[in-house]
């Protein structure tokens, strides 16, 4: 080999300061170790790592974007919702108008208890005057037929007379 095959040769393989700078030091190799994960770790790590049936079990319960797009076109937009709370509140703004209070209920219920009680004595007195009435007629209809029954026993005693006075005649 000659020396200028040899000056190549070592300074192919020469060490320069750049190389010894961009070598690892202790420090760094201690940095980079507190950094590694420990087999425990890495088997900790192993147990919260989906598997890929795991995976595929999810995604198929996932919805699809397809999905997603068809129940957000069944959703209700923000003007549809402003129109329902809209609606709402007028329909409860109605309802709290036609409502009865207590005292407004308390007071109807006293006219109509009131106007029972006027109908109820009205309507006895109306079956005392029917009652009064009823007897009345009972009345006649028992003077009547006692008038007819006293007519009768005039006509029969007048007969028996008459027959009497006949056969009194044919006798004598």
């Amino acid at each position: 080999m000659s020396n200028d095959e040899l000056l190549r040769y070592i300074a192919q393989h020469m060490v320069t300061k750049e190389d010894i700078l961009d070598m690892t030091t202790r420090d760094d190799l201690k940095t980079l170790e507190a950094k590694m994960a420990t087999k425990d770790e890495l088997k900790a790590l192993e147990a919260k790592v989906t598997t890929k049936d795991e995976l595929k079990a999810l995604e198929a319960k996932v919805a699809t974007k397809d999905e997603l797009k068809a129940l957000e076109a069944k959703m209700a937009t923000k003007d549809e919702l402003k129109a329902l709370e809209t609606s709402v509140a007028v329909c409860f703004k109605n309802f709290e108008e036609k409502m009865v209070t207590k005292d407004e209920l308390r007071e109807s219920e006293n006219m109509i208890l009131t106007e029972v009680d006027r109908i109820q004595e009205r309507a006895e007195e109306h079956y005392t005057e029917l009652s009064t009435r009823i007897r009345n007629l009972e009345n006649k209809v028992v003077v009547r037929s006692e008038q007819s029954t006293i007519n009768l026993l005039v006509e029969v005693v007048s007969t028996l007379k008459t027959d009497v006075e006949y056969l009194k005649t044919k006798i004598s």
